[in-house]
């Protein structure tokens, strides 16, 4: 799993079991297990942007080959039925900012890939309904009642936008008008997902309206609410999907612990081997060197 900000690994970190620190090449993650899933994740913070962010999550596919690399974070709306706190599931990215100026006009030449389907199949089945909610770990509902989860597009770009009546505000409204939320991550990690072949998929918290009223939101809090309604719902998509068979594991090595559980396929061994694995993790008969910050799925 991957996030931008500090305050987004920290909503993601607080669901997983004693993490454990692991530097590759500079990069510092965190590996641990999710609670009741099985899965094993490693976390990263990415910084924002796209760009950093296609560095990190290649730098984690080469080292790690995880299942799949889940963006988490928060993101503002561009839809008003799509209210502070509740959740984006990312059905398609949009990378906005392709064009070609002429003299009179900007043409749009924008790039899109679809979610993963059976990472988004998963998440709309584990987040039916609001019992996921009871994985929140921190922040109240901004709303009268629970958040809702949108799976829609996604755009993704290198500006913050922060304004009703801007050109890029317009440009969003007639090029990409089923986009409901707006980030700056969701395309780099999704260019370098289609070029190493792994599966993704982004899941966003609505922090604010990118209306200019941003500032007022972040006083109120919301970034933190939003941040933590996406790990729950995260973790909670997560937690649904089937454990793997044949996947690499925590070194992406295949090599094994000390107890004799094999490293190669965290996600399709048996609860004792798994466990004998996160044991050695934390008791350092099994080093793991990683790099890049991301959470990735095994």
């Amino acid at each position: 799993m991957l996030t931008a900000i500090g305050l987004e690994y920290e909503a993601v970190r607080a669901h997983l079991i004693d993490p454990r620190r692991v530097v590759h090449e500079g990069t510092w993650f965190e590996a641990g297990e999710v609670a009741g899933s099985g899965h094993q994740v490693v976390l990263a913070e990415v910084g924002p942007g796209n760009r950093p962010t296609a560095v990190i999550a290649e730098q984690a596919r080469t080292r790690f080959t995880p299942r799949a690399i889940i963006f988490v974070g928060v993101a503002g709306s561009l839809k008003p039925d799509v209210r502070l706190g509740d959740v984006v599931v990312a059905s398609r990215i949009y990378a906005y900012d392709g064009a070609k100026h002429v003299s009179d006009e900007v043409l749009a030449r924008p790039a899109a890939w679809a979610a993963s389907h059976d990472l988004l199949q998963a998440a709309k089945h584990a987040l039916r309904g609001t019992e996921w909610t009871g994985r929140v770990r921190a922040g109240a509902f901004e709303s009268d009642g629970p958040p809702t989860v949108h799976f829609k597009p996604v755009a993704a770009g290198e500006t913050l936008l922060s304004s009703m009546d801007s050109e890029l505000r317009e440009r969003l409204t007639r090029v990409f008008n089923d986009a409901v939320a707006v980030e700056m991550e969701s395309a780099g990690l999704a260019d370098a997902a289609a070029i190493g072949g792994v599966k993704t998929l982004t899941i966003r918290g609505i922090s604010d309206y990118a209306d200019g009223a941003k500032a007022a939101a972040d006083a109120r809090g919301m970034q933190g609410v939003a941040a933590a309604h996406a790990a729950a719902a995260a973790m909670t998509a997560l937690a649904a999907l089937p454990l793997g068979v044949g996947e690499g594991g925590v070194d992406g090595q295949g090599s094994s612990t000390s107890d004799g559980a094999a490293v190669q396929g965290l996600t399709q061994v048996n609860t004792a081997d798994r466990k004998g694995v996160v044991n050695a993790v934390q008791n350092g008969s099994l080093t793991i060197n990683h790099h890049g910050p991301q959470a990735t799925e095994r």
